[in-house]
Formats: C-alpha cells, sequence, structure tokens
C-alpha cells in the first residue's frame, strides 16, 4: 500500500467513545491525520464509497483502504505506525509482548464493561432522532422507559465490573506492568471517560479512585484533547481522497486466504458484525486470515473501489447469495 501519512483520515463525531479511543492512540503514537466530522446519526451517505454501508462509527481511512471496527483500525495503527507501540514489553518479562493479554482484555472491555457504561446514558434526555437511530442499529431492543429505570440499579452491576478492571490495575502505573501504556490503558481510560461523562466526576472519583486516577495518566500521555485542532476535511473531500489512491497496487503477498473460511477469494461475499449494527456489507473477497478479513467494494454511484478491512473476530463472512436469503 504506497501511502503517505498524510493520508491518514479519522470519520468521527466527537461524542462517539470508541473515536476518542482511536484518536487518543493516533495523538499517542504521534500520527499525522486528518479529520472528517460525520452526523451522530444515519443516513451517511458519503460515507458509503469508503464502507459499503458499514454502521458503525468511527472508520479510519488510509488512502483507498478502509478500516472497520477499532480491532481492525489498531491492527493497522500498529502495522503501519509501530513507534509508541501499543503493545509494549512486560516489566516482569522483557522477552514477552503484551499483545495477546491486552486484545484479549480490550475485547471483554468494548464489550461488556462498554454496555456496562451504556445503561447510564441519559435516554429521556436525548432527541427521538438519535433514540430511533440506535435503536435500528441494536435491532430493535431499546424500550427507553424500562432503561431509563433501570440505570439507578445498574450502578451496582456497572461498579463490579469496574471492580474487575481495577483488581488487574493493583497498584500498577499500567494495567499490564508495562513501562508504557498498552492498547488495554486506552480501552480502560476510555470506558472510565465515557462513565465519567455520563455519571459525573464525583460518582467516578468515589467509588473508582485508582481508575480515575490511571485516565488521567493515559490523558496525560495522549494529547487527548489534539484532535479538535487536526485539519478537517469534508466528506467529499474524502471521497477524493479513495479516488486519487485507487490506482495503488496491493503489496505483494496481501492477497492471501491463510484462515479456514470455506470461501475461496475471488468470491463474492458479505460480511456482517455479530454484535449491533448487523448490515451486511458486500465486496469481493480478497484477504481472510486468523485477523482480518479484506473486500474489494465497488461503489457504483460514486464510481469507486474501496479496500475494506473487517476484523476476524466479532463479524460472520458468507457467500453473498447465502446472505440475501
Amino acid at each position: 500500500m504506497s501511502t503517505t501519512v498524510q493520508d491518514v483520515i479519522l470519520h468521527w463525531y466527537p461524542e462517539s467513545p470508541f473515536s476518542q479511543k482511536v484518536a487518543w492512540v493516533l495523538n499517542y503514537k504521534k500520527i499525522d491525520y486528518k479529520v472528517v466530522l460525520i452526523d451522530r446519526c444515519e443516513p451517511r451517505p458519503l460515507r458509503r464509497p469508503l464502507d459499503g454501508g458499514y454502521r458503525k462509527t468511527p472508520i479510519l481511512q488510509i488512502g483507498n483502504h478502509v478500516y472497520c471496527d477499532t480491532k481492525a483500525i489498531f491492527l493497522a495503527i500498529e502495522k503501519y505506525f509501530p513507534e509508541n507501540s501499543l503493545y509494549p514489553k512486560l516489566t516482569t518479562n522483557p522477552d514477552v509482548s503484551s499483545e495477546a493479554v491486552a486484545r484479549g482484555l480490550t475485547v471483554w472491555m468494548d464489550n461488556t464493561l462498554f454496555f456496562n457504561v451504556v445503561s447510564q446514558i441519559p435516554l429521556k434526555a436525548l432527541d427521538e432522532t438519535f433514540i430511533k437511530d440506535r435503536n435500528d442499529l441494536v435491532g430493535g431492543r431499546f424500550n427507553v422507559d424500562v432503561m431509563a429505570a433501570a440505570a439507578p440499579f445498574m450502578k451496582a452491576t456497572l461498579k463490579a465490573e469496574f471492580s474487575v478492571a481495577e483488581s488487574i490495575l493493583g497498584d500498577k502505573t499500567w494495567v499490564l506492568d508495562t513501562e508504557t501504556p498498552s492498547l488495554v490503558d486506552f480501552s480502560l481510560s476510555m470506558l472510565t471517560f465515557f462513565c465519567l461523562n455520563l455519571v459525573g466526576e464525583k460518582w467516578v472519583q468515589t467509588n473508582l479512585k485508582s481508575i480515575y486516577e490511571h485516565m488521567a495518566r493515559v490523558m496525560s500521555t495522549s494529547s487527548w484533547d489534539a484532535t479538535e485542532s487536526r485539519l478537517k476535511l469534508t466528506e467529499e473531500e474524502a471521497v477524493e481522497v479513495l479516488k486519487r489512491h485507487e490506482s495503488d497496487t496491493l503489496a505483494e503477498g496481501f492477497e492471501i486466504h491463510s484462515s479456514i473460511l470455506p470461501i475461496e477469494l475471488g468470491q463474492l461475499v458479505s460480511v456482517t458484525p455479530l454484535d449491533t449494527g448487523k448490515i451486511p456489507v458486500t465486496g469481493t473477497l480478497i484477504r481472510s486470515t486468523v485477523d482480518e478479513t479484506v473486500i474489494s467494494y465497488k461503489n457504483t454511484e460514486h464510481n469507486t473501489t474501496s479496500i475494506i478491512h473487517f476484523p476476524t473476530i466479532g463479524f460472520i463472512v458468507v457467500p453473498a447469495q447465502a446472505q440475501a436469503k
């Protein structure tokens, strides 16, 4: 992939906690990137040439490559920008990388712990458009009255979940006892920050003191507020960047099938999240590994082709005709 750091574009809106996590990591790694501010809600027609219909935020664009889901995003960031690694060596065993444990704990935090924090969103204070959009995202499982009534009681569950994280952190500077923060530190601090904005700083300081202090350490290393000053592109300009890079050639050996997926490269497939936002994205399978699924996606309306990356974990890939049944 022949791109430069000037081609890195974060498509986000600041209220998105996962967008914030990606931004913090980009800042921590001192990556030169631009931002596209998108609507909080669908429709987002000018994202479609890039993401093929993928519903969630953020996405990261590097030239004509588009990374969906933070698992795929961080895989790409670490690959192309390895300095200030997200997987530093363990201080107790310098010969061992923290990657496996960091990625595993992040899956728990991004799912179980995240949805416990979501229980504290003041749903009745949100506008109807946002509520409808998120109800569609989760497959119609939103019941505002029931969730609002449960919120005060869910705080006990929320504290219990965070207590697990506090136990892992202990009195260490970083969660995995690394010399510098790992991915799991950014994952935990993002959730602490999200929780703080929902239930208030006083509650977090009182009930989650050690991870509140941990969040402050992470934020001090990541220039957490620097994203607001990044060069902003319009959605139209981001599509033009995609077009400029359509002639970029894939790296030698990129088109590989090393997973157990029973679909050959070159077939039309649909890729769908397993949790929320279950909208299939259809394209030609060009890469399948234990870490990622990559498709070539053609958008006829804009006459564009993007290379879309999804993580293998948390997604299902099926022949496109099977998805349509």
